[in-house]
């Protein structure tokens, strides 16, 4: 009953806090000496399970202006700007570049990539009259580069214009009067002013070179439209493409699934300051990220959260610590954003917590500590290279929580998160993207039959059956009807959103299908650092009503099934499972929700909605039949296909750079298991998953193994999941493994019987 040691009850035992605690002074001794500047993150029971001195490495460029091919005006830009020296990276690219290429360079922030496509594309464009268009995923980013590429245009006489929402009425006349010689602006303009602005569109035939900046930013459902976007250009002029892009597992191959031609792929690494990368294990996330921020107070400090859902509790619970904290998400106004960003560089706010807004190139002056919830180890790369820019020390800190398969995953085999890649996906052929892209690229030019590619037929035929398309003479056209069709479209977000209203003004909005887990009635939202409690959800008239909710630490998850219905199967392969990758119609259905504390997880109370509420969308998704376990009786297969089905998209992360919140997971009593895009026509993350199925299993199979709990049901380490619809109930942690290891060692292959869910079926038991 009593501890020996410390005379403590078991169960208020302190010991083996202790020993982490020393464990982890030790660990830092070992590796930093004895840094009392450290000791504060060290001296705490959370568990830093890896800590690691990654020094400086090819820090200054090497290769003189003089051994490079360039012209005068080019080295007189570069030495006016401070540059006598190149790196060999950018000499590669430079160099491919002037020779007619379509070139990917992939090198770290901050070590020139800007320099190493713009001078070239000045000297070509200077050289045969034509025109450059730069592609920046955000306005924010165009705007942070607008001044040095204008600087670089300038000696060859040229003019660089700025061309996005927040343009003045000047920049626009001279990009739409054809005076812009290089125009900055974002895939959203381009696809607006394709389609709707003929001068736009005349502009567009002269050019001779689209750069695509940031190209890792161009995953999912952006992707998807992006894809198209620069078909629809390709019937206007024929440019070259250069992309710039941080570390990803495939860049070429993602640029070439991308934009269906081949790269020249340039790969540099680099880093300028000595930076300290620990990885810590916690209990408890929200409270190891406010006593990170408190011990490290007078450090400039930048916090990175996976979702929106994440950086706004975040954000919430530093500002009940007194903590200056800002927020930086997308779609906050331009004005607060930009506030933000420039408090924040100039040191007048010390801690912002952002989505991945931040990522990207913005300066934001000289950060001293990243703090990352846990992405693949490219993308913490890319979020820690934000801190240390001007070359000083600094710490990159990554968060996992004992609460969460992967985490544990890594807790075990630390040096496999070092093996973590990063892979671009997108899904070409998502259905809702093509109708309006395909709309669009009609209405700006008519398409031929011969134009017209065979995954393109369904949907160019849906548009005539609408009415708006016609087809005339061999040619399809655009019908009066056709704008309409716009009219809640964004490359960024398929369907509708759910406007949040409190007081009778517009606060916020959420895409559908995600905000129906987030606004449904009773359900407790933070936006803004407030907490919010939904009073009321129209789902017709897409409108979500909220009132202020102060008090209290509950947080809510709601409580749903999917039933799954298969549309076409598209793909299939037979390995250690039968798997089939399709088309989906996903129904939604909420029927309540649980309230838990937001620190501990503890269950507060169980609610039932009044009326449920229901939701159907297309989307993508993979389907296999697990075997079935010789040894159990059937009454513990709901439980053991179900978490087969957790730990397998938990777990997942490593293999999609951190995608399982983006994924949804069917589990049916006879072993078939869904995992499917929880995007509106789908995102590509589930077809990653279908090619990578076996690695997936396999870790599945080693988290479940290895997870000290032993408990028959399994734990949060192993098979609870966040997002369950079920309450996480019934799970089998026993008899999942065993389906596992009849999977992995007996290499038993069940047939999955596709067919039969081309009809909704009524199921008696779905988790």
């Amino acid at each position: 009953m009593f501890c020996p040691k410390c005379k403590r009850l078991k169960i208020r035992c302190i010991c083996q806090k202790e020993s982490i605690r020393d464990k982890n002074i030790k660990l830092l001794e070992k590796v930093a000496g004895k840094r009392q500047d450290l000791l504060p993150i060290f001296d705490t029971t959370d568990e830093i399970i890896y800590y690691e001195i990654l020094n400086p490495f090819n820090p200054k460029p090497e290769v003189p202006l003089d051994k490079v091919q360039l012209d005068e005006r080019s080295k007189a830009a570069l030495k006016s700007n401070g540059i006598t020296k190149l790196y060999q990276f950018q000499e590669q690219a430079i160099e491919e570049i002037k020779k007619g290429k379509n070139v990917v360079i992939v090198a770290p922030t901050g070590f020139g990539k800007t320099e190493a496509f713009i001078i070239p594309v000045l000297e070509k464009i200077y050289e045969n009259k034509g025109k450059a268009m730069v592609l920046y995923p955000t306005k924010a980013l165009a705007r942070d580069q607008e001044e040095k590429i204008k600087f670089y245009s300038f000696f060859f006489g040229l003019e660089t214009v700025r061309f996005d929402g927040d343009s003045t009425e000047k920049e626009r006349r001279k990009v739409l009067g054809g005076e812009a010689d290089i125009i900055l602006t974002n895939p959203d303009m381009v696809d607006y002013h394709l389609r709707n602005t003929v001068s736009f569109r005349r502009i567009m035939r002269k050019i001779q070179f689209i750069v695509v900046d940031e190209l890792h930013s161009y995953v999912g459902l952006l992707g998807s439209n992006v894809h198209y976007i620069i078909k629809r250009l390709e019937r206007f002029s024929n440019f070259k493409i250069i992309c710039s892009s941080a570390t990803i597992a495939n860049p070429s191959e993602f640029a070439e699934e991308l934009f269906d031609r081949k790269f020249v792929l340039i790969k540099a690494n680099h880093r300028k300051g000595k930076q300290h990368f620990i990885m810590i294990y916690t209990p408890s996330f929200y409270s190891t990220i406010k006593e990170l921020v408190k011990k490290l107070k007078n450090k400039k400090i930048l916090i990175f959260g996976n979702s929106y859902k994440s950086v706004e509790t975040i954000g919430w619970i530093l500002s009940k610590e007194k903590i200056n904290a800002a927020i930086h998400k997308g779609g906050l106004p331009r004005k607060i954003r930009e506030k933000v960003e420039r408090e924040f560089k100039h040191g007048i706010t010390r801690v912002v917590v952002s989505t991945p807004t931040l990522e990207l190139g913005i300066d934001i002056g000289d950060v001293d500590v990243v703090i990352s919830e846990l992405v693949s180890y490219p993308h913490f790369l890319q979020r820690a290279g934000r801190a240390g820019r001007k070359g000083q020390e600094s710490l990159g800190i990554l968060i996992l929580r004992d609460d969460d398969a992967i985490s544990n995953y890594y807790k075990i085999k630390p040096y496999e998160y070092f093996k973590d890649k990063n892979y671009g996906y997108i899904e070409k052929l998502n259905e809702e993207v093509m109708k309006y892209q395909l709309l669009s690229m009609i209405i700006e030019k008519s398409l031929s039959e011969r134009e017209i590619k065979k995954e393109w037929r369904n949907i160019v035929d849906y548009l005539v059956n609408r009415n708006f398309v016609k087809k005339v003479r061999g040619k399809y056209s655009a019908a009066m009807p056709s704008f309409k069709y716009f009219a809640d479209f964004s490359i960024r977000g398929i369907g509708e959103s759910i406007k949040m209203i409190a007081n009778g003004e517009i606060i916020g909005e959420r895409q559908l299908p995600i905000a129906l887990k987030e606004l449904f009635p009773g359900s407790i939202i933070i936006h803004n650092k407030k907490r919010w409690k939904c009073t009321h959800f129209d789902l017709k008239n897409k409108k979500a009503y909220l009132k202020e909710h102060p008090e209290g630490l509950e947080i809510t998850q709601p409580l749903y099934v999917s039933i799954p219905c298969i549309n076409e199967i598209k793909d299939r392969k037979k390995s250690i499972v039968d798997v089939v990758y399709c088309n989906l119609k996903i129904k939604m259905i909420i029927y309540g929700f649980v309230e838990k504390n937001v620190f501990t997880k503890e269950k507060l109370n169980i609610k039932y909605l009044d009326h449920e509420i229901v939701y159907e969308f297309p989307t993508k998704g993979l389907l296999f039949s697990a075997p079935y376990p010789s040894d159990l009786s059937e009454d513990r297969f709901p439980g053991t296909f179900h978490a087969l089905e957790h730990v397998l998209i938990e777990s997942s992360d490593s293999l999609t750079g951190g995608g399982s919140n983006l994924l949804g997971g069917i589990s049916v009593p006879n072993g078939d298991i869904f995992v499917y895009d929880g995007v509106i026509g789908g995102c590509g993350l589930s077809k990653l998953l279908f090619k990578r199925i076996e690695k997936a299993l396999e870790i599945a199979y080693f988290v479940l193994k290895n997870c000290d709990c032993k408990r028959k049901d399994g734990c949060p380490k192993c098979t609870y999941s966040y997002s369950c619809g079920n309450n996480n109930q019934p799970l089998d942690r026993e008899g999942a493994l065993e389906v596992l290891n009849i999977v992995l060692k007996e290499k038993s292959l069940r047939k999955t019987e596709a067919e039969k869910y081309k009809k909704e079926i009524n199921f008696e038991w779905i988790a």
